[in-house]
């Protein structure tokens, strides 16, 4: 019988298949109008986005929990982990007090919101609307921001820092997007430029910015979503832009709603621990409009009293530190409040 050998099957590797593209899920939960200029984080801290020009204009950073990083000036990584209240905090229920990082006015939803929406007026400090007395050493730098908490946490700030970026100072506001991360650590996404121009991509001062945040979860990812709108300011023309960035499934954020808080927040940020209530600064005329809330886009409603799960100003009006120094008779914290889904804060700190 002659001798058969035995040929054996090649060897293979299993198949591996490659990762989500996560520009591709974002881009699958979007609009039209949402999809035309976005940047998606990855869960390893990698950025895409829709053009190569995009892709360079914005940079992720990771902060260690408790590191403190040097520099100043218009360093967002830094001026978000210790000018922003509340970027790492707890969720804020019966809590109104200081941050150890400035003054803020705070409007929060009650548990079950994944989508709000506003619009939002960014004053100038070239038009004599805001003020930041850099000169006094503490850091002070306005934000405008929404976000909120899951529920279990996991703080997410999203807007706007106010600045002066480009080559010839052009007073600027700039988005910023700040997701805390499991084990102490977080993820801000920057603009650092470009707009056509050549200019860092800002939205302009003195003008009003359209913003919303919502929530997805889109292969087995969850994802917060920040998009902007405005006139940017070099090339005064309408801008808009999407981020987008993954979140821990521990802090429960939900886009259903769950137990998701959602807020706004009106602020002038300064450094961690070197809060001073009395600087010299203000910011005035920050005027919240056409507030929606709801589960998603789809069943938002302007936003009532009934979502609302409190309003905070710090320092408190009512109290004497909550009161100007320079013999005025009035409280550091101005709102022209005239509905939940509509106010106008201002803030001078004297």
């Amino acid at each position: 019988m002659p001798h058969v050998q035995r040929v054996l099957p090649p060897s293979f590797p299993p198949p591996s298949f490659p990762a989500p593209d996560p520009l591709e899920a974002v881009l699958r939960t979007l609009g039209p109008r949402e999809r035309r200029h976005v940047v998606a984080l990855d869960e390893a801290g990698r950025l895409h986005a829709t053009s190569p020009e995009l892709a360079r204009a914005f940079t992720a950073t990771f902060v260690p929990d408790g590191a403190r990083l040097a520099g100043g000036g218009f360093d967002l990584t830094t001026l978000a982990r210790y000018l922003v209240p509340d970027a790492f905090g707890k969720l804020p229920a019966g809590r109104c007090e200081s941050e150890k990082s400035g003054p803020y006015r705070r409007v929060y939803s009650n548990p079950g919101f994944a989508f709000m929406s506003a619009r939002v007026y960014l004053p100038g400090e070239d038009a004599g609307e805001l003020r930041e007395n850099k000169a006094a050493g503490h850091g002070d730098t306005a934000f405008v921001y929404v976000g909120g908490w899951g529920g279990r946490g996991g703080a997410v700030d999203a807007g706007f820092q106010h600045g002066r970026a480009s080559k010839d100072r052009v007073d600027d506001w700039a988005p910023f997007f700040l997701v805390q991360q499991a084990g102490g650590k977080s993820v801000i996404t920057v603009s650092s430029e470009k707009q056509a121009g050549g200019a860092a991509w800002r939205l302009a001062a003195g003008t009003e910015a359209f913003l919303k945040f919502w929530v997805t979860r889109e292969d087995g990812v969850t994802r917060l979503n920040l998009y902007v709108e405005g006139t940017t300011s070099q090339d005064g023309v309408p801008g808009s832009l999407t981020l987008s960035a993954p979140v821990d499934d521990t802090f429960g954020w939900d886009p259903s709603g769950g137990r998701n808080i959602l807020k706004r927040m009106t602020t002038i940020g300064q450094t961690f621990g070197k809060e001073n209530l009395t600087s010299g600064s203000f910011l005035t005329g920050v005027r919240w409009s056409e507030g929606r809330i709801g589960r998603t886009e789809a069943d938002a409603h302007p936003w009532a009293a009934a979502d609302t799960g409190g309003y905070c100003s710090f320092p408190d009006p009512k109290s004497p530190e909550g009161q100007r120094a320079d013999g005025s008779g009035k409280p550091k914290w101005t709102v022209s409040f005239v509905s939940a889904a509509e106010e106008t804060d201002g803030v001078t700190l004297t």
